[in-house]
């Protein structure tokens, strides 16, 4: 999910501006989910209003790209908490400089049992494993706001 203001830009650049649960600022991943009703959890949870002018950017990932998952054992117990513990930030770090896998799993906070995606856009195979294929206005029904009183 993301701005729609930015719809244009690929791959997308946020988190070298800002930082996330799994990220610091400088650390260039995409935060992708496996359904749009996951990613748009994540973006009602991280939004202080109902979020807006928003787009699902649909990628498409190589059979051939190799992926990690984050060990649950290994989480701070506060891991799903705000503010952010660094730890998190530190699995990513480690992810990012061993640049063999593509992928990083992640638990959801919004859905212990689903997960989201971290993508190593500086990966060597990131261009060739990678690819938008779609990119298409997501609409938030305003009854959700209810959630921001």
């Amino acid at each position: 999910m993301e701005k729609a203001k930015h719809k244009d830009v690929w791959p997308p650049k946020g988190t070298l501006f800002t930082e996330g649960r799994w990220n610091r600022r400088g650390q260039w991943i995409i935060y992708a989910s496996s359904s749009i009703a996951l990613a748009k959890l994540e973006t009602i949870a991280n939004d202080n209003n109902l979020p807006i002018k928003r787009v699902v950017m649909t990628l498409s990932v190589s059979d051939d790209a190799l992926v990690t998952e984050v060990d649950k054992r290994k989480l701070p117990d506060n891991w799903n908490r705000k503010p952010y513990p660094q730890e998190l930030a530190a699995f990513t770090q480690e992810f990012l400089e061993a640049k063999i896998y593509l992928i990083l799993k992640v638990p959801s906070v919004q859905s212990f049992r689903e997960y989201n995606y971290l993508i190593n856009v500086e990966h060597p195979g990131f261009n060739k494993w990678v690819k938008l294929t779609d990119t298409s206005p997501e609409y938030f029904n305003y009854r959700l706001k209810r959630w921001y009183k």
